[in-house]
């Protein structure tokens, strides 16, 4: 016999013995013993059903709270585009309106001196006494500098705006599970994803 032959024969009775033992696990099934609720710790079937009424309250508690729930991954591309609009998303009203002004004010103040900077470097160059050209040199540093501490000020803001919508998104997430389960607790008429319902 060649070698590709005694290959395929060893491939054929590998495939042969696990069928047969397919076929043999499939006779040995007991279904009695797949269908005893005692070895779930359930002595009878209402215990088994009280246990399958929560698994579907903890589902529909689960399916709400998939709903509701913000993406922490969504809420800090909203803030790192704009500042604060990651924690207006968390219903964080006051940090957002704080970071939010923050930014503005720092943004704003670097455009404005890095104005008054240019300016006076614009004089700077177009003067021809030496005594103006070391007057506007100086008068252009200081708004420069104003400039790039207001500019390193927005980008201190920026990145605690960043860390600070991570831990936003991941509270408002803890508020609202808590909420869903406080709602879950104490209303009689419960809204599901599958419709409303009432208990007694």
């Amino acid at each position: 016999m060649t070698a590709n032959m005694m290959k395929y024969t060893r491939y054929i009775l590998l495939t042969i013995l696990m069928s047969i033992g397919l076929l043999w696990a499939q006779t040995e099934f007991d279904l009695k013993a797949f269908a005893d609720s005692t070895k779930y710790g359930w002595q009878d079937y209402l215990q088994r059903s009280d246990y399958r009424e929560d698994l579907l309250a903890r589902q529909n508690m689960l399916q709400l709270y998939e709903l509701e729930a913000l993406s922490v991954k969504e809420s800090f591309l909203k803030s790192a585009v704009i500042p604060g609009w990651g924690q207006f998303s968390t219903k964080r009203y006051t940090r957002a309106t704080v970071i939010l002004s923050l930014e503005l004010v720092s943004v704003m103040s670097a455009i404005y001196f890095h104005d008054q900077a240019m300016t006076n470097h614009d004089m700077y160059e177009s003067a021809t006494q030496i005594d103006d050209i070391n007057h506007y040199y100086g008068e252009a540093q200081t708004p420069y500098q104003y400039s790039l501490m207001a500019l390193g000020f927005g980008a201190v803001v920026w990145a605690y705006n960043l860390y600070d919508v991570i831990i936003s998104a991941n509270e408002y997430n803890e508020d609202l599970w808590r909420d869903i389960v406080k709602r879950r607790s104490a209303a009689p008429l419960q809204v599901t994803p599958d419709g409303l319902e009432l208990r007694f």
